[in-house]
């Protein structure tokens, strides 16, 4: 059975709220990353296959805002010729 969008959203908003607690408290970035896989990781089957792109682009957003991407920390560097 598929989670709804709703329920969905209040595993973000509770990952949202933990991981800002976690950087308050000075956490390392391996205590923020075993949150973001506690409370993000849902299998395959609870969400519908009309939901997964917005489901990818929730996990992604939060990811950068919480700087747990590489764009988001800058540390990409950009070598052209």
């Amino acid at each position: 059975m598929s989670l709804t969008r709703d329920q969905l959203l209040e595993r973000f908003v509770q990952l949202d709220a933990e991981l800002i607690k976690l950087k308050t408290e000075g956490q390392a970035e391996e205590v923020l990353w075993e949150a973001f896989e506690r409370l993000a990781q849902v299998p395959s089957s609870a969400v519908d296959h009309r939901d997964r792109v917005w489901w990818w682009e929730q996990v992604y957003a939060t990811m950068e805002r919480h700087g747990l991407t590489e764009l988001s920390r800058g540390h990409l560097q950009h070598d052209f010729p």
